[in-house]
């Protein structure tokens, strides 16, 4: 049992760093490690996606805030564009709860991996924003945030994956797409969280498909981590962060997909 809580310590400081350094909420760290943790569990095995995704949107609650925090104290938030944002993205959420109960488990495991292949792809062929880097319009920020929120709570990621190529792409300093896709997570990790929660079945150690233990031991020493590199990816140059973060992606995909 000791050996298990050392292990989401350890995912905690993984998943800690990675959500302040790539506004990525850390699930692109949980969900697989929980995954191969948890695959032959006799309980857990047969819906190992759904607690896996669940329990990683529980943790992503506290290191998304704890990473806005930061932002926020130091002026970073872009209070202008975020309540459109927000929005759609827990519309995105809501919806998003409503499918995972009639989705298999391995159906989430190929779109978990097929995800990150394709977002790590799209990051590393991107060579110029669009011109003038303009202002996306609401009807745009809707739907993109609501197809962002939905897809992000099915595999239980945050959604920076999504939120910070799609920022850049349109004309966003990189820096600044990680600080707002910190705060677009807030909402689709806590009503990610609480709907799987309370749709899941209660088993021994869970509410839900939240499991308790897993949650509190990577929350645990998380809020540090994600502090740490949300300071650290104010100062990196640009170029550096968007290629490390292509190939954070590609090491997830290759796990999940099993190549």
């Amino acid at each position: 049992m000791s050996s298990l809580w050392l292990l989401f310590l350890a995912v905690g400081a993984a998943g800690g760093f990675t959500a302040g350094l790539f506004g990525v909420g850390g699930g692109l760290v949980i969900v697989p490690t929980l995954y191969f943790l948890w695959k032959n569990d006799p309980v857990l095995g047969p819906e190992v996606m759904h607690f896996a995704v669940a329990t990683s949107l529980a943790c992503i609650v506290v290191t998304s805030i704890s990473s806005s925090w930061t932002h926020w104290r130091a002026g970073r938030l872009p209070w202008g564009a975020l309540p459109g944002w927000l929005l759609a993205a827990s519309g995105g959420a809501i919806t998003a709860v409503l499918l995972a109960q009639h989705m298999p488990t391995a159906g989430l495991k190929l779109g978990f991996g097929v995800f990150a292949l394709v977002t790590c792809i799209t990051l590393v062929r991107q060579r110029n924003r669009l011109a003038n880097g303009s202002t996306p319009r609401r009807a745009e920020v809707l739907l993109v945030g609501t197809a962002i929120g939905h897809v992000s709570t099915l595999l239980g990621v945050s959604g920076g994956a999504m939120t910070v190529p799609y920022l850049v792409l349109r004309g966003t300093d990189v820096r600044q797409a990680v600080v707002m896709s910190s705060a677009v997570a807030i909402p689709i990790a806590v009503v990610g969280a609480v709907g799987l929660g309370l749709t899941g079945p209660n088993t021994a150690h869970t509410w839900g498909y939240v499991h308790a233990p897993a949650f509190l031991g990577i929350s645990a020493v998380s809020l540090l981590f994600a502090n740490w590199g949300a300071r650290l990816s104010q100062t990196m140059d640009q170029g550096r962060l968007k290629l490390g973060f292509a190939a954070f992606l590609a090491v997830v995909a290759v796990h999940m997909l099993g190549f």
